[in-house]
């Protein structure tokens, strides 16, 4: 009798760590079909060489400038949305100052875009996100295209709110609250891939079904390049009503002129030199 009863507790034991085998399993399975909106983009390749000016901001009495290495460091990566975040910003305020250095309380940013990424970006920049030593603060919003104001501004609510972002979130308006100033920073058609948005929608949220290991290898790759886009391209190539300067044509008038008259001082030096030697 006892030994029939150490098997059948023996075997009850069994049954709970093979329930527990099971769901770790399904578990595993679920967490592999859809991308965590948590995570950025894993195993995505390392950032491109590139040169981008810092933003100089000041922040009361003092001079700061921030890079794009600060806002990586900030949010925990250098993402496509901070990428667009750090350059739209940098446009609005060459817009609307020129070469003046704004105070950091002088700034607005209303962005369209509900995401962590240019979120902390924004916050950074404005002085309004959490853990960042400032004297001053500036202010952020984020308001939908259809004029949904995204109050919560959690990562599970931005996340949230992300789920249908389309090109017409990519739209942020920087002002100078002390002028009303301001202008709106529109993202060009074309930066992201036609199928980007798609994309993105089955590998990060499963909708409307789980993406296949094909659609997550091409979103990647979208990903990476779009990313890099907003590290390496120049302004003109990334917004709307941003002009591509004109390329210096060489002065060919110039160099005429300087030539005739170099000919002419050679002409009149040897005729001078000739006269003098008839002269003696």
């Amino acid at each position: 009798m006892r030994n029939e009863k150490r098997k059948v507790q023996m075997q009850s034991a069994k049954l709970p760590l093979k329930a527990v085998a099971i769901v770790a399993l399904v578990l595993l399975a679920v967490s592999s079909a859809v991308i965590s909106v948590d995570a950025h983009m894993p195993g995505a390749k390392p950032l491109p060489e590139f040169e981008l000016e810092p933003i100089s901001i000041y922040d009361g009495d003092t001079l700061i400038d921030i890079s794009l290495d600060d806002i990586g460091d900030y949010h925990g990566e250098i993402c496509v949305c901070g990428g667009c975040a750090f350059r739209a910003t940098q446009l609005g305020i060459s817009k609307i100052l020129g070469d003046e250095i704004p105070a950091r309380d002088d700034i607005k940013i209303v962005s369209r875009l509900p995401t962590p990424g240019s979120r902390d970006c924004f916050q950074y920049i404005t002085g309004t996100g959490p853990g960042i030593e400032t004297k001053t603060k500036g202010e952020y919003k984020v308001i939908l295209p259809d004029g949904t104001a995204v109050v919560n501004l959690s990562n599970k609510d931005l996340k949230k709110a992300s789920k249908d972002n389309t090109l017409d979130n990519f739209r942020f308006e920087v002002c100078r609250k002390s002028t009303g100033e301001c202008f709106e920073v529109v993202l060009k058609l074309g930066v992201f891939s036609e199928d980007y948005f798609e994309l993105r929608k089955k590998v990060k949220f499963g909708i409307p079904e789980n993406a296949t290991s094909e659609e997550k290898a091409l979103f990647k790759s979208e990903w990476e390049d779009t990313r890099d886009k907003f590290l390496t391209s120049p302004d003109w190539e990334l917004f709307e009503d941003v002009e591509e300067p004109e390329e210096e044509e060489p002065d060919v008038v110039g160099g005429a002129t300087f030539l005739s008259i170099l000919v002419i001082g050679l002409i009149l030096l040897v005729a001078l030199v000739h006269s003098r030697k008839k002269a003696s």
